[in-house]
């Protein structure tokens, strides 16, 4: 009944369909997992519009959590340039197409293939499921084989 009124809500304030389709999914789980929450006080749309505001702060900050780990990394890499000027040029070459990636492709990648932790223990690590950790870290690979010209058959970074 509330579905598109809380949808085009969400809309509005992200400017992105995809992403107002996955909030008002995620305002309706949280609504049902509440309901025994709702005291009747006031009407429900009401609730569920302020359970929609707040899942879209939620993302919001996550979003700028993001942002701020990623200048954080990119700064860490200015700062270590000193570090890679002692590399060998392939490994510079990976170091650099590493900070090209997305922060949690990087990091799931450099605790899996370079720190060696299994699949299983990158998930605990980063608090993500066990599926997401691996598509992102076969996400990276594949950004990585394209920023380092591999061809596909080409499996050294493997």
């Amino acid at each position: 009944m509330h579905q598109s009124a809380v949808r085009a809500f969400l809309i509005r304030l992200c400017r992105n369909g995809a992403l107002a389709d996955d909030l008002a999914q995620e305002t309706f789980l949280c609504a049902f997992r509440r309901l025994a929450t709702y005291r009747h006080s006031g009407s429900f749309k009401s609730w569920l519009f302020g359970i929609a505001y707040r899942c879209f702060l939620q993302q919001r900050r996550h979003e700028q959590r993001e942002l701020e780990v990623h200048t954080q990394f990119h700064l860490l890499a200015a700062d270590d340039a000193e570090y890679y000027e002692h590399l060998a040029p392939l490994q510079r070459d990976l170091e650099h197409a590493l900070m090209r990636l997305d922060p949690t492709q990087a990091a799931a990648i450099s605790l899996n293939m370079s720190i060696g932790f299994s699949h299983a223990e990158v998930a605990d690590i980063m608090n993500l499921p066990l599926g997401t950790v691996k598509s992102h870290i076969n996400r990276g690979l594949s950004k990585l084989r394209e920023f380092l010209h591999f061809a596909p058959e080409d499996e050294d970074i493997q």
